[in-house]
């Protein structure tokens, strides 16, 4: 009985170390599910990152042909920009060339003026001296024909004008900015002409030129304030009365250069304005007007 008793005993002992095994078996069995579990989770993470680096360097190189895209049309650009550069430096050469001969020209211009001036004085004075003998001579004689046959002798010179107003050359300035029309009137003023008015619109300049009636020449800028700019303001004043215009202006696209050219000026200053241009420019316009006015007023004045 006893020899039964502690066989049972063995049993149960050797049944408990059987069971410790079991759960201690069961216990790692856990711990390596555990792992297995945390090593899946740990995969599909790294495979989730793995996706979305993918997916952010599919659209860094996306990025990156674009980027090459753009490069490449800024390479082209630039390349199309340094050709209109030379153009425009090979343009800004040439009229650099051009404003040279035409400095060069404007001072031969001025010289010729200058003796044209020279000329008409000397014959100014042998019109009045002509006259002078005229009316000693025979006082009637200059009331009646013999007046017109003198004139007539003058004509063929070319200097018929109004002797009471021969010197004096009386000019308009039509322009906005006050304080440049009083810079040039004053420098007009100084080199000897007569300023008769300054008008800040195209409207009142209109309005002064119909009320003189030996007006010789306008200087107008081209873009003035109001419902008319110079350009159209001259072309009004030229069609109505008939007076020269030279133009001024600071700046001019090709349309508006195309405009002038169109109203028939008879200059064009670019501001800053240049005394000699100046002088240059008004001489010109203003002989060119007296030489006309000689073979047209004339005709009316002295008919029998």
């Amino acid at each position: 009985m006893q020899a039964i008793y502690a066989q049972n005993n063995l049993a149960q002992v050797q049944i408990r170390q059987l069971y410790n095994e079991l759960e201690h078996q069961k216990d790692e069995f856990s711990q390596v599910k555990a792992e297995r579990d945390a090593l899946r989770n740990s995969t599909g993470n790294i495979y989730d990152v793995l996706v979305n680096r993918e997916n952010e360097l599919s659209a860094l190189r996306a990025s990156e042909e674009r980027n090459i895209r753009r490069f490449t049309e800024l390479e082209q650009e630039c390349e199309r920009l340094r050709a209109v550069i030379d153009q425009y430096i090979q343009l800004f050469q040439e009229k650099e060339k051009e404003l040279a001969q035409l400095k060069v020209a404007d001072v031969k211009n001025t010289q010729k003026i200058l003796e044209l001036n020279r000329e008409s004085d000397k014959l100014q004075s042998a019109i009045e001296q002509f006259s002078q003998k005229i009316k000693e001579s025979d006082p009637d004689a200059h009331r009646q024909g013999d007046l017109r046959n003198a004139k007539k002798s003058v004509r063929s010179h070319g200097i018929v004008r109004d002797l009471a107003n021969a010197a004096e050359k009386r000019i308009l300035l039509v322009d906005d900015d006050s304080d440049f029309s009083k810079m040039l009137e004053d420098l007009l003023r100084e080199i000897g002409y007569t300023v008769i008015g300054i008008a800040a619109n195209g409207e009142q300049a209109i309005a002064m030129a119909g009320r003189e009636s030996s007006l010789d020449l306008i200087l107008v800028d081209i873009h003035i304030d109001g419902d008319l700019d110079g350009i159209e303001t001259a072309r009004q004043i030229r069609g109505l009365y008939g007076t020269p215009t030279i133009f001024m202006t600071a700046h001019a696209d090709d349309e508006t250069i195309l405009r002038v050219v169109m109203t028939e000026s008879d200059g064009y200053l670019v501001k800053p304005i240049n005394r000699q241009e100046l002088f240059a420019n008004v001489e010109m316009a203003i002989h060119k007007k007296r030489r006309k006015d000689t073979y047209t007023e004339p005709r009316a004045f002295i008919a029998p």
